[in-house]
């Protein structure tokens, strides 16, 4: 493991950190305590721009693009996702950025996955845990071999690949997608994301590292569910933090199945965010920091 600039384009934000076979970029924000933020299946850095704003005046906010994502290193067909992986990647992550304390991990969506099983596999470096509108499954998965769900995805990436080079179709659909999938943030989008999802929302290497993940999501729950068995959680603060629908019934149903999860937590706090949509990151930007900056207020569980 070792930290480089990023030789490749010397105006990206962040630095770059070598992790076993991977580069991966990596932003170092703020001033506080230390948190480590990661982002929903599917997100680069900087979906997270409009909560990081809110965060950095009171935390030392780091976050990074996982393989294949944002401007880290593309993904081979040999990488096959793990949770216990993605957890020793954020181990080394803070390693190489010298946090060396407690740090409060925060999940968006499927991250919940990662930051709930770092706690439990890393308890003396936790000081707190912030789920939100984490990937809770309520019945195990009937699991398709993982390596057959790879193979699948570098498949459909490959065909799509030759179907758009064959009609000369050089830069596939990226900012213009991006905008309709991520809600704007209250001030409006800036221009290093207008500038930055063009360059890598939608292009084929994001779309395989997507496919990729999703395809290993199935075990990595099952990777979970046992971890669950074996390693508590630890007595820091947890909070849920929930996207309560507009549609009732889905809004119920959503509803109670987080505080299924806030009980296989023990989380002490559950926070519903009315009218809000999953991307609450970038749509609920001050409501979701103010969550989070709550974790410093709820006490130790013995």
């Amino acid at each position: 493991m070792h930290e480089t600039t990023g030789d490749d384009d010397l105006r990206s934000p962040g630095t770059f950190v070598t992790v076993g076979e991977h580069r991966l970029h990596v932003l170092d924000e703020g001033s506080g305590p230390p948190l480590l933020l990661m982002a929903a299946l599917g997100s680069n850095w900087f979906d997270l721009d409009p909560l990081v704003a809110r965060l950095s005046a009171s935390w030392r906010v780091v976050r990074y693009d996982r393989p294949g994502y944002g401007l880290s290193d593309p993904i081979g067909r040999d990488h096959h996702p793990s949770l216990l992986g993605e957890v020793e990647r954020m181990a080394a992550v803070l390693d190489a950025r010298g946090v060396d304390e407690p740090v409060v991990v925060v999940g968006h969506s499927l991250a919940s996955l990662y930051v709930e099983a770092f706690a439990r596999r890393y308890p003396e470096r936790t000081a707190g845990v912030v789920v939100l509108d984490g990937s809770f499954v309520l019945l195990p998965w009937r699991i398709v071999p993982l390596s057959f769900r790879v193979g699948n995805a570098h498949r459909l990436v490959g065909a799509a690949r030759a179907v758009t080079s064959r009609v000369g179709i050089r830069r596939w659909p990226s900012f213009q997608v991006w905008s309709r999938v991520v809600p704007a943030p209250p001030e409006g989008r800036g221009d290093q994301q207008r500038r930055w999802s063009t360059h890598v929302f939608g292009q084929p290497p994001y779309l395989l590292a997507l496919l990729v993940e999703n395809a290993a999501f199935g075990s990595m729950n099952q990777t979970l569910r046992s971890l669950r068995r074996s390693a508590p959680m630890p007595g820091v603060p947890t909070i849920v933090v929930v996207a309560s629908s507009r549609l009732p019934g889905w809004r119920h149903f959503w509803e109670w199945k987080q505080r299924r999860y806030a009980e296989v937590l023990g989380a002490g706090e559950i926070a519903v965010l009315p009218r809000a949509r999953h991307f609450l990151v970038s749509e609920r930007p001050d409501d979701v920091a103010e969550i989070i900056d709550g974790v410093r207020s709820i006490p130790t569980r013995e």
